[in-house]
């Protein structure tokens, strides 16, 4: 079992009462489950409350069953402002056309996408349109692999227009569903992992392609499977640059990167002491602060764990290794980086609402465009 997963998995032992959800700041999913790539989470979540619309279940029951009725309900509801909807209907729309089917919605699917592109630009657009096109596909009511590979074809567009988070998803897709006529560049702008890096899939050259470019564009999840890469058994192990690009998906909002960097510098856990030049107490306080509040946990199980290090004499601290006064100021340190975190993403969440809001009067605008191309 690679080094990253066996620390994560010992720190999450310790961890699991206190993960509620993270203000809607920051991101708690690393995307792609261990096992799978089918459960690719597109989006990155950023609340345990953060659940799938029910648009997209009804959607596919709809489509399946040819119901005229629900997909007129489901237009008006896109209609009338629900984002969702309209990314909804872009995407069975394209299925329906691929499939041959009458436009169940009312509308061509070149229709609802044009009007998806106007509202919040290409870049969005194709990438939200994409992101519903792999929810779409998890559903049993519906074409999987076409799906599948039309969320490919969309993420590309998205990708190539420099959306970090259709890059993250398309380095997954792309292994399944390749552009037959990729080839890498002869100059690489960013660095891509090695071959050899089993574990985190990226085996071909698109794939690899795709991953270092979303985390050279931002994208917090991919940054932070380079610093597990890192610390990948077939890989050589490089803890400096493991940490460094922890520290930065951890600055770009990954929640678990701050957990990951606890664990690396924490002197009471056996799974991190591959790396005794990284143990160390007033680090270890400094990262759980960070990950506490990154988590919207309780600052008392830092308290408690700085209470056992400023004693020492116990089985998890047998020397003193903290005062009073190095925990205080080494707390404030990490609450102000802490900060600095949390005002770069509200700055993003900020930035991301205020597209959707600058959409949201268009959709009179598509309403009378919809009625109008009905009557032609």
């Amino acid at each position: 079992m690679p080094i990253f997963r066996t620390l994560f998995l010992a720190l999450c032992l310790c961890l699991v009462p206190c993960l509620p959800h993270a203000e809607g700041l920051f991101i708690i999913d690393y995307g792609a489950s261990d096992d799978s790539w089918d459960d690719l989470q597109i989006i990155p979540v950023t609340s345990s409350n953060q659940k799938m619309s029910p648009v997209y279940a009804r959607t596919a029951v709809l489509y399946r069953e040819s119901d005229a009725q629900g997909a007129a309900a489901l237009r008006e509801q896109a209609l009338n402002g629900d984002m969702d909807a309209l990314f909804a209907l872009a995407a069975l729309s394209r299925l329906a056309e691929a499939e041959k089917r009458p436009p169940i919605f009312g509308a061509p699917a070149a229709f609802w996408e044009d009007w998806a592109v106007r509202m919040l630009g290409e870049k969005e657009a194709w990438f939200r349109i994409g992101a519903a096109l792999l929810i779409c596909a998890k559903s049993d009511h519906l074409p999987r692999t076409r799906l599948q590979q039309m969320a490919t074809d969309t993420l590309r567009k998205a990708a190539r227009l420099g959306h970090p988070e259709a890059m993250y998803g398309l380095a997954y897709l792309s292994e399944t569903y390749p552009d037959k006529t990729f080839r890498l560049p002869d100059k690489l702008e960013f660095f891509i992992l090695p071959q050899d890096i089993e574990e985190y899939g990226c085996q071909t050259p698109e794939s690899r392609y795709w991953m270092g470019a979303a985390a050279a564009n931002g994208s917090a999840r991919a940054t932070g499977l380079f610093g597990g890469a890192y610390l990948a058994e077939k890989c050589l192990i490089n803890i400096k640059k493991s940490v460094a690009y922890y520290t930065k998906a951890m600055r770009l909002g990954l929640a678990h990167s701050a957990m990951m960097l606890e664990a690396i510098h924490s002197p009471d856990i056996s799974a991190a002491k591959q790396f005794p030049e990284y143990k160390n107490c007033k680090s270890s306080i400094y990262y759980m602060t960070l990950r506490v509040k990154m988590f919207s946990g309780t600052m008392q199980d830092v308290a408690v764990s700085a209470s056992l290090m400023m004693k020492g004499n116990n089985e998890f601290y047998p020397e003193v290794c903290l005062t009073q006064k190095e925990y205080e100021d080494t707390v404030r340190e990490a609450e102000q980086e802490f900060e600095r975190i949390k005002a770069d993403m509200l700055v993003k969440k900020e930035a991301h609402d205020a597209l959707y809001a600058k959409a949201q009067p268009m959709f009179a605008e598509m309403r009378a465009a919809f009625a109008a191309q009905m009557t032609r």
